[in-house]
């Protein structure tokens, strides 16, 4: 796949962790695998030589198998590093090569653009492939999305309305994964057709919590979905490219292609304002709300301090409301030193001279 995989990868990498080893030839031996951390720059340079070379080798999506890397999805993430970058026209140009090229459109109804029977549908520009069944190969990410701990009746509830068997549903009490907080669940506009297609309600300890609906469907067993992950999906590309534009000084144009995510969504078309920018920004929060986009989104904007540290002081001034037990509380030490990349991990620090 021309390595576009590994480029994506690295996206990933330096972006939650900045420095990273860049290896670049097969290796034979355990020492081979040590390499010092490479510059940011250099990274940043092989992902978009990599993402660049996939694009013109990999054929469209019309003329690819479904499910696998195409010329659309190497485009996609070379325009999302050069949003991160900050280089907003070349961000431009090669978001704009996706949207002409004809291959990609919204579907009408955004909740079906999650469901299973539309598997690579013609907004999907890439997606992890899961399959139900009994192979290995199923997807299970929803049920560390519920609200927990949660019993095997309560879950049986849910489910029952998902075709899941009764007879091998369990309880669950491991750690729930993206709840809906109410800052979420208040950043969608009056009438957005968004906000009931992503988030439900399940009653979990006799308490009724939010929880992720967008990955919810219909499935046999528990535990064993056929939900597959959005990794970049054609909405993202025009919130992208609209961001780029206004970054330019392009809001008229800019408007084009937010208002296309907006009018799938019910909602009414911009054609003003000064503070496009923020706009822009909570379009792709609640269009790609649940897709873990959000962090990055933060960190590349220079907001993940400032929009954090307030969200600690509203949790700490009200914990009931972000869902903790009466009597329980965030530690003051909360929220206070909010780190922007993860540290390199212990375990392969012990392994390698290098870090």
């Amino acid at each position: 796949q021309a390595d576009v995989f590994g480029a994506f990868s690295y996206s990933d990498r330096v972006q939650y962790y900045v420095i990273v080893p860049l290896p670049l030839a097969p290796v034979t031996s355990i020492g081979e695998t040590y390499l010092p951390l490479s510059s940011v720059d250099s990274v940043y340079d092989q992902i978009i030589a990599d993402a660049a070379q996939a694009a013109s080798l990999l054929p469209a999506k019309s003329a690819q198998e479904a499910g696998r890397a195409t010329s659309g999805s190497a485009k996609t993430l070379l325009g999302n590093v050069y949003m991160v970058l900050k280089d907003y026209g070349s961000a431009e140009s090669v978001l704009k090569e996706v949207v002409n090229s004809g291959e990609y459109s919204l579907l009408s109804d955004y909740a079906s653009v999650f469901d299973p029977a539309n598997k690579n549908n013609s907004e999907s520009v890439f997606e992890v492939q899961f399959l139900e069944g009994s192979e290995g190969y199923a997807s299970n990410f929803i049920y560390a999305m519920l609200p927990q701990p949660i019993s095997a009746a309560e879950v049986t509830t849910l489910m029952g309305n998902y075709g899941v068997a009764p007879s091998n549903i369990q309880a669950i009490s491991v750690e729930a994964f993206n709840v809906p907080t109410p800052d979420i669940i208040a950043a969608y506009e009056p009438g957005d057709k968004r906000k009931t297609a992503s988030i439900g309600y399940a009653t979990a300890g006799g308490i009724t919590y939010p929880f992720v609906l967008k990955y919810l469907h219909p499935h046999l067993n528990f535990g064993i979905t056929n939900d597959n992950w959005p990794v970049y999906r054609y909405a993202e590309v025009l919130l992208s490219l609209a961001e780029a534009l206004n970054e330019q000084g392009k809001s008229s144009e800019a408007f084009t292609y937010l208002n296309q995510v907006r009018e799938r969504a019910g909602l009414e078309d911009i054609t003003s304002g000064e503070d496009l920018q923020d706009v822009i920004m909570n379009e792709r929060r609640v269009e790609l709300a649940f897709e873990n986009k959000r962090w990055t989104d933060l960190v590349r904007t220079g907001k993940a301090v400032e929009v954090i540290t307030a969200y600690g002081q509203r949790v700490k001034a009200d914990p009931a409301a972000y869902y903790y037990p009466a009597g329980y509380a965030p530690v003051p030490a909360s929220f206070t030193n909010i780190q922007l990349t993860f540290p390199l991990p212990a375990s392969e620090a012990l392994l390698s001279p290098y870090f």
